[in-house]
């Protein structure tokens, strides 16, 4: 699409087209221009758009055989000329592109000579009737999103990404009165050399969120407790037109179910051993709706390091000792070096440990080395660091130090947020604050890791039905600011819209331009269908390690689920993540699920009224945001060895033994990778 006067020259060709451009807006009042403020770029990114940017520019002329036709999208859904004539209008414009990047604009010029100028800080520029443009370098892509004026009735995107030798240009449109679109356009170039590719994370095309059709509700079972024997399966279907499911293990088809809830009960092998779960939704014309799978019992292991053995050598001279050490090695992780020291003396350095072969599988790495020339009051330590630059130690005295037998234990590893009596999120605790017991025995702590040394998980869940649209504005500026302060460098976040259906806006990254981009493409329209919503957001957290959280934002009321509330409740309690609710409205949330699950994982329930001032209520946002915030700072995780065997049940309870301080709920982790 392209903008003049930040206008969609598209939807403005002509009088039918005008007509249709007003439908879309459903005839609602302008709100007064305004205009964002430029940021400034940051230099960590400055290399990666550039490198983009150089991948992209250049004239660019469409291949007819693989682009898609405009007017092949439109046919049979709409008898409207106007969108027809959209259409052709569309064909006509993208014989040619040309694209340049001057200083920190991006310029796209197309067949017809029209022109868009943006800049790419990924802020809102907005015309005189309240139109909204944003473009932005996400990735490994260009992203342009105009959405119409309040109530942002009508949404259109465009995304440039280079595709071997080629440029594509993915267009997507969201409306209230007509079917979305979604078709590409693929450029040659036009002196057949395009731009070499100038980066390694240029080379593949972007990961586009597919929508949704079916999810797996994994079966119940305990903190790293390995399934076997007979196992209900339930499933989370989002597209209403699904019919039937087939359930597959290992590839064979097991069960087929007709009828909602689509769930079966199938036999897992026993013992235990690592399964692939698949799920095949389809309409009522057997036609594949989509697709789920996930792995059970698929064993992962955190990052630990733990010197396992100190031996005297006495045939060796001088005396010696050897000392023997495991290295546990997350499944998705490699291990870069280990380092052995005699107290603050590097001793010896292995490396090219991990050859690959395990790759993708949780596994213990032995090493050892010998250590001469021991004094009094000298200790060992060992360091491992992995390929991703994290590092962790063990260290030992070496005087009267005695043979450790081989780790038969397991570290656990527990996500605990501690308040006052006043509910205020509280720091600067030890690991001697706290009392463990599992399984009626004690369990002295091992360790406790502050907020920084966790990566966080976070969720963030909006309810984009139509009765959201008086907060909307205020909203999308809150959460950009919220995920900016709460998001560290090694964190993550994933972002999930919901109305009378769910869609995953953004799958889990680290990128911030990249959440900050999918925001732009929310838009408030239809119903709600809360229940749905939770559970889908709480299945992407599914085995991914770090500490978590979950924040909805709603109005609070459920018209549409598919999903039983007390299924919600049964996955959000063995879940154990912590949900806050930011509930807009008039009085307190109808729905009773809002104020349980709030209360029993560990999370919060905020009000907020939406009768007053834009100004007041942006304010009252950002300061529930800014709360959620301190208590994701204040997270931390406790660990400690059990010697339950690898597989069975484990049900820790934890205090703190500080007068005056609450543990406010425990959250086993999966693992720390």
């Amino acid at each position: 699409m392209f903008i003049q006067a930040r206008t969609p020259l598209d939807f403005r060709r002509s009088a039918a087209l005008a007509a249709f451009f007003s439908s879309l807006a459903l005839g609602a009042t302008a709100p007064p221009p305004s205009h964002a403020q430029t940021e400034p770029v940051h230099d960590t990114h400055r290399t990666d758009a550039a490198r983009l940017s150089a991948a992209l520019e250049g004239s660019w002329v469409r291949n007819e055989d693989l682009s898609e036709d405009p007017a092949a999208s439109v046919a049979g859904q709409f008898a409207s000329p106007a969108l027809r004539q959209l259409a052709d209008d569309l064909t006509s414009s993208r014989h040619r592109l040309l694209i340049e990047f001057p200083g920190r604009d991006v310029l796209v010029r197309n067949a017809r000579g029209e022109n868009l100028r943006l800049p790419t800080d990924g802020l809102a520029r907005y015309d005189s009737a309240g139109n909204a443009s944003n473009a932005f370098l996400a990735e490994d892509s260009l992203e342009i999103v105009t959405r119409g004026d309040d109530p942002w009735a009508w949404l259109w995107t465009e995304t440039f990404y280079r595709q071997g030798d080629r440029l594509v240009q993915l267009t997507e449109t969201q409306n209230f009165s007509s079917p979305d679109l979604l078709f590409r356009t693929v450029y040659d170039h036009a002196d057949g050399r395009p731009p070499p590719w100038p980066s390694a994370t240029a080379r593949r095309s972007p990961a586009f969120v597919e929508p949704a059709a079916i999810r797996i509700v994994p079966p119940r079972r305990g903190y790293r407790e390995l399934l076997a024997g007979p196992v209900q399966v339930r499933t989370l279907i989002i597209d209403p037109l699904v019919r039937s499911v087939e359930f597959r293990l290992d590839g064979a088809r097991v069960k087929k179910s007709g009828k909602p809830p689509f769930s079966a009960r199938i036999r897992l092998d026993d013992p235990p051993r690592p399964q692939t779960l698949e799920v095949r939704a389809y309409d009522s014309a057997g036609m594949l709706a989509g697709s789920d799978q996930v792995v059970l019992n698929r064993p992962d292991s955190p990052f630990e390091v733990r010197i396992a053995g100190i031996r005297s050598t006495a045939s060796a001279e001088p005396p010696a000792l050897r000392v023997t050490a495991n290295i546990s090695v997350p499944r998705t992780a490699t291990l870069e070096r280990v380092t052995f020291y005699r107290s603050d003396h590097p001793v010896a350095t292995l490396d090219d440990l991990d050859t690959g072969a395990n790759r993708g599988e949780a596994r213990v790495i032995p090493v050892d080395t010998q250590i001469e020339g021991i004094s009094p009051g000298d200790f060992v330590r060992v360091t491992a660091q992995l390929a991703d630059g994290r590092q962790l130690e063990d260290a030992e005295l070496l005087q009267g130090a005695e043979h450790r037998g081989e780790i038969d234990v397991q570290l656990v590893q527990l996500q605990i947020l501690v308040v006052d009596r006043r509910g205020n999120a509280v720091g600067n605790l030890t690991a001697d604050d706290f009392e463990i017991r599992e399984n009626r025995a004690w369990r002295p702590p091992e360790n406790l890791h502050a907020s920084d040394d966790v990566p966080l998980v976070l969720g963030i869940a909006i309810d984009s039905s139509e009765s959201m649209n008086f907060v909307w504005r205020q909203l999308h500026t809150v959460v950009r600011a919220f995920l900016e302060g709460a998001l560290a460098e090694e964190d993550r976040a994933f972002l999930v819209d919901f109305d009378d259906t769910v869609r995953p806006l953004q799958a889990l990254t680290g990128s911030q331009p990249l959440l900050r981009a999918r925001l732009h493409r929310l838009l408030a329209q239809g119903g709600t269908a809360l229940n749905d919503g939770i559970l889908f957001s709480l299945l992407q957290f599914r085995a991914e390690p770090g500490r978590r959280a979950l924040v909805v934002v709603t109005d609070g009321d459920d018209l549409h689920s598919r999903t039983k509330r007390a299924q919600v409740a049964d996955f959000a309690e063995r879940m154990g993540v912590p949900i806050y609710f930011i509930a807009l409205g008039w009085s307190d949330p109808r729905s009773t699920l809002v104020k349980r699950l709030s209360r029993q994982t560990g999370g919060r329930l905020f009000r907020i009224h939406p009768g007053q001032s834009r100004k007041v209520l942006a304010r009252e946002m950002q300061a529930v945001f800014d709360r959620i915030r301190e208590d994701l700072w204040h997270q931390v995780v406790l660990t400690y060895y059990s010697d339950r065997p690898s597989g069975a049940d484990l049900e820790p309870e934890v205090r703190t033994t500080r007068r005056g301080l609450t543990v406010k709920g425990v959250l086993p982790l999966e693992a720390l990778q």
